[in-house]
C-alpha cells in the first residue's frame, strides 16, 4: 500500500451519524442538498474540503424508555469523516466504531428492533453489549465537459450479545451500493442512480446454566400478537431442526433521479425489497416492500448568511406472508412440505419532515418537525382481525452561538401522538379457535413510549483550541406526561467528546 493510499484511507474515515460535536463539518455537509440524497456526483457542486475525527463517551438512564432499551447504558465511539475535492474528482468517506453496554436489558433479541415485521422477545433482564462498525466511501469524477460519473458503497456490521440465560447473539450485516451519473450545464444539473442494498441478521439463543424452570420467548408477528412458548419450542423458531438460529434477509433494488436548478433541488427515489425469514426449505415468512421517498430543498441569501428550506416525505407499504408448512425428520433428514401462505400483516407508513435553517458566521438556527402516520392490520389466526392506527408528531428548535472560543448549542423539542385499535371476527360458521397470544403490558409500554407527550431539552458547550482541536460536553433531559405503563417519566443523558476538525 503506497503512502498516498494510506493518507486517503485516513482522511476518508467518518461516522455514521453526527453528534453535536462536528458543527463546522455538519454545516458544510448540510449546505449541499445532494449530500442528503443518493447520488454521490452531487459532491462536485461544492468545493470546500473538510474533515473531522472524534472520540465520544456517553451515558443514558431513566424509565422513559421502550421495552428493548436499557435502564442504564454506556457507549464509547470513535468517529471520523471527510469531504475532499481535487481538480478532476471528489471523494467522501466515513468510518466509525461504537461499543455499547446496557444494564438489566431484555425484550427484543434483534439489534434493530422493529426493522423486520417479525421479532423475538425474551424476558430475563441482564447485561447486553453491542459493537457496531460502519464504513462508507464515495468517489465522483468529471468525464467530458458536462458529465460526471461516480459511486458509493456503505457497509455496516454489528454484534449484539447477552451473556445471561436466556442468552443470545445477533449478527448483523448490511451493504448498499449506489452507482450514478450526472449531467450539468450552467445552473442546471440532473442525475440518476441505481440502488442495491442487502442486509442479513441471524439470532441464536441458548441456555448454559442450570435452572429449575423453563425460559420463555415470544414471537411477535405484529401488533404484539404472536406465540408465547418455551424458547426452544417449534412455535418460536429459535431451535428448529435444519435451521441455524433465526435468520432474516432482505434484498432491495431501486433507482433515484435528481434535478437542480440554481438553488432549488429535488429528488425522487423508489425501492422494491424482498425479504424472508428462515433457511433452505424452511422459509417461515416472506415480506415484500415498496418504498418511495421524495426530498426537496431550497437555499437563499447573500454572502455568509444563508437560509435553507428542506422537506422529506417517505411512504412504505409492507406485507408479511406466513408459510403453511409441515416438517418431518426421518433418519436425520428433514423434509419440509409447503402447502401455501397467508398474509398475516400489512403495514402502510407515511412520514413527513419539513425543516428551516439559517446560518451566519457566528450563529445558526434550525426549526423543524416530523409527522408519522402508520396503519397496521394483522390476521394471524382466522377469523380474528386486528387493526391499529398510530399518529406521531414532533417539533424542535435548535441553535448555536459562538462566544470567543466557545460554541454554545441548545435544543428544545416536544413530541406527542395518538393510537387507536380495533378488532373483529370475520363471518364464519366454523368453531372459533383460541385468539393469538398477546403481551398486553408490553404492548402498552411500547405504544406509550411512541405516543406519550414529552418535552426534551439539550445543551452542549464546546471549547475550541488551536489548530482545529476541541473538547465538548453535552447533556439532555426528557420528561414524559400522562404515563401509565412506562417504569418512569424521565430520561437523561450526558456525553463528553474530544476531536479535531481539519
Amino acid at each position: 500500500m503506497n503512502k498516498t493510499l494510506k493518507i486517503f484511507l485516513i482522511l476518508t474515515a467518518a461516522g455514521l451519524y453526527l453528534t453535536a460535536g462536528g458543527q463546522p463539518y455538519d454545516r458544510i455537509e448540510r449546505r449541499n442538498f445532494w449530500n442528503a440524497g443518493r447520488n454521490v456526483n452531487g459532491l462536485r457542486t461544492d468545493s470546500v474540503s473538510i474533515s473531522y475525527a472524534q472520540l465520544r463517551g456517553s451515558y443514558a438512564a431513566g424509565g422513559l424508555r421502550d421495552t428493548y432499551m436499557a435502564p442504564e447504558g454506556w457507549s464509547a465511539e470513535a468517529v471520523a469523516k471527510t469531504i475532499l475535492h481535487l481538480k478532476k474528482f471528489s471523494m467522501n468517506g466515513a468510518f466509525s466504531f461504537e461499543n455499547f453496554s446496557g444494564k438489566d436489558m431484555c425484550g427484543s433479541m434483534s439489534g434493530r428492533p422493529g426493522y423486520y415485521p417479525v421479532d423475538v422477545l425474551e424476558f430475563t433482564p441482564g447485561k447486553k453489549t453491542r459493537q457496531t462498525y460502519h464504513f462508507d466511501g464515495g468517489i465522483t469524477a468529471d468525464i467530458g465537459g458536462n458529465w460526471r460519473i461516480g459511486g458509493k458503497v456503505c457497509f455496516t456490521s454489528e454484534n449484539y450479545t447477552k451473556r445471561k440465560d436466556l442468552r443470545h447473539t445477533d449478527y448483523l450485516l448490511g451493504m448498499t451500493v449506489v452507482p450514478g451519473l450526472m449531467f450539468h450545464e450552467g445552473d442546471f444539473a440532473v442525475g440518476a442512480c441505481y440502488i442495491f442494498s442487502k442486509s442479513s441478521e441471524t439470532i441464536t439463543a441458548e441456555v448454559l446454566g442450570i435452572s429449575s424452570g423453563s425460559y420463555y420467548a415470544f414471537l411477535d408477528k405484529g401488533l404484539m400478537y404472536g406465540v408465547y412458548d418455551i424458547w426452544d419450542s417449534q412455535g418460536t423458531h429459535l431451535s428448529e431442526t435444519g435451521v441455524s438460529g433465526f435468520p432474516a434477509r432482505e434484498i432491495s433494488h431501486g433507482a433515484a433521479v435528481q434535478v437542480q436548478w440554481k438553488d432549488l433541488y429535488a429528488e425522487a427515489e423508489y425501492l422494491r425489497s424482498s425479504g424472508d425469514m428462515g433457511e433452505k426449505q424452511s422459509i417461515w415468512y416472506r415480506f415484500p416492500t415498496d418504498a418511495v421517498t421524495a426530498r426537496i430543498g431550497y437555499a437563499a441569501g447573500d454572502g455568509d448568511t444563508r437560509h435553507y428550506i428542506r422537506m422529506e416525505a417517505a411512504w412504505k407499504d409492507r406485507s408479511n406472508f406466513e408459510s403453511v408448512m409441515e416438517s418431518n425428520t426421518e433418519d436425520g433428514v428433514t423434509i419440509t412440505t409447503v402447502y401455501g401462505q397467508n398474509r398475516i400483516l400489512r403495514q402502510r407508513d407515511l412520514r413527513l419532515a419539513p425543516e428551516y435553517e439559517i446560518t451566519a458566521p457566528g450563529w445558526e438556527f434550525r426549526a423543524g418537525a416530523e409527522f408519522g402516520f402508520l396503519q397496521e392490520q394483522t390476521s394471524q389466526i382466522y377469523p380474528y382481525l386486528f387493526y391499529r392506527e398510530t399518529f406521531t408528531g414532533e417539533g424542535f428548535v435548535s441553535g448555536m452561538v459562538k462566544a470567543g472560543r466557545f460554541d454554545i448549542r441548545g435544543r428544545l423539542s416536544f413530541r406527542q401522538g395518538t393510537s387507536s385499535e380495533s378488532g373483529g371476527i370475520a363471518d364464519t360458521e366454523i368453531p372459533l379457535p383460541d385468539r393469538p397470544a398477546r403481551l398486553e403490558d408490553w404492548n402498552g409500554m411500547h405504544m406509550e413510549y411512541l405516543t406519550a407527550p414529552r418535552t426534551s431539552a439539550g445543551l452542549s458547550l464546546r471549547f475550541n483550541f488551536r489548530k482545529g482541536l476541541y473538547a465538548e460536553i453535552s447533556g439532555e433531559y426528557t420528561r414524559g406526561f400522562r404515563l401509565e405503563f412506562l417504569p418512569g417519566a424521565d430520561r437523561w443523558g450526558t456525553a463528553a467528546m474530544i476531536g479535531c476538525t481539519f
